[in-house]
């Protein structure tokens, strides 16, 4: 994975963690026989390196957490992770 400098934008929600992480869950939810996708952005933070399995894992609790405690998901009869995309990675100490 390549890191680049964080910019002011990821800083601000980067919780002073030196890591930040953009990832793309994508999901497949279907309601009355109709399909769709929804895409959701997750950060992850940390003071140390990730894993690609390690955020890949994060991502998805994030995700799962978000399915099972928001509202806008209880209306689909069926929600599913379908895809992950790193979106970027940023290094607090890379100028």
């Amino acid at each position: 994975m390549q890191y680049f400098p964080m910019t002011d934008i990821v800083k601000k929600f980067s919780n002073n963690q030196r890591f930040a992480y953009n990832v793309v869950v994508n999901l497949y939810t279907r309601k009355d026989e109709k399909d769709d996708y929804i895409n959701k952005n997750v950060r992850i933070c940390s003071n140390e390196n990730i894993s690609e399995e390690e955020l890949i894992q994060r991502a998805t609790n994030v995700v799962y957490g978000l399915i099972d405690s928001k509202e806008e998901f209880g209306r689909y009869d069926q929600v599913k992770i379908v895809g992950i995309a790193f979106a970027g990675a940023y290094d607090r100490d890379l100028k």
